[in-house]
């Protein structure tokens, strides 16, 4: 948990240095609730939007993207997610408050390579958008907690605003998210598959090798 923690840090540290003199990340320190009351999320036109891998295009879907190291060493349970809006804009939460991700595409730790896409007809309360956007508003100054308030936690208070599915609890199912993505998400292309799947798999096979050469050695 403390190095997910670590990465995090690292990760919103280093989209900070890259942001151009004066621009204010949402829900840092300095930007006042004016501010955040002009950061509305991007509804998408009429019409739903298809997902697009090529334009970075995810309306409607939870996106996931690895964590190096941690991802591999959990068998690519552990990683970094976000919301998307039906306009495919997708939101993230890295520490002090939530934020839009990368002008290039994809999240802070890199591009999406899983997605579950998600039915808007299930949203119980308000809206999508809406909903997505109140959560923005309630995480203004939040900072990064370790397992306790980071970016899993900030897609099921999402969930929980929208009351989707008619499940009333889902900020007590944060970590839940994880492996729902694991088990259902789809991978954004065959590339990214392998992007992720392979180191994976090679550190999951030293462990097991050298997990069974030492307790074959304490045999002998």
């Amino acid at each position: 948990a403390i190095r997910v923690a670590l990465w995090h840090l690292f990760a919103a540290a280093r989209l900070m240095s890259h942001l151009p003199p004066g621009h204010h990340v949402m829900g840092s320190r300095g930007v006042d609730d004016e501010e955040i009351e002009r950061c509305q999320v991007q509804s998408a036109p009429p019409g739903r939007l298809e997902i697009s891998k090529d334009n970075d295009c995810w309306p409607y879907c939870i996106v996931w993207t690895w964590i190096p190291g941690c991802t591999q060493c959990s068998a690519g349970v552990i990683g970094h997610m976000g919301i998307a809006t039906s306009s495919g804009q997708i939101w993230e939460f890295m520490g002090m408050g939530a934020q839009r991700g990368p002008a290039e595409g994809g999240l802070a730790f890199g591009p999406v390579i899983r997605y579950l896409p998600l039915n808007p007809r299930l949203v119980r309360r308000g809206n999508w958008d809406e909903c997505i956007e109140e959560t923005i508003k309630k995480w203004h100054g939040t900072m990064h907690g370790a397992c306790v308030s980071n970016c899993h936690s900030f897609v099921a208070d999402c969930l929980h605003e929208m009351r989707y599915a008619g499940i009333p609890c889902w900020t007590w199912l944060s970590y839940i998210l994880a492996v729902w993505v694991w088990v259902c998400g789809r991978f954004a292309s065959g590339f990214r598959f392998l992007y992720c799947c392979v180191p994976t798999v090679i550190i999951v096979g030293l462990f097991v090798y050298f997990g069974i050469l030492g307790g074959n050695s304490k045999e002998g």
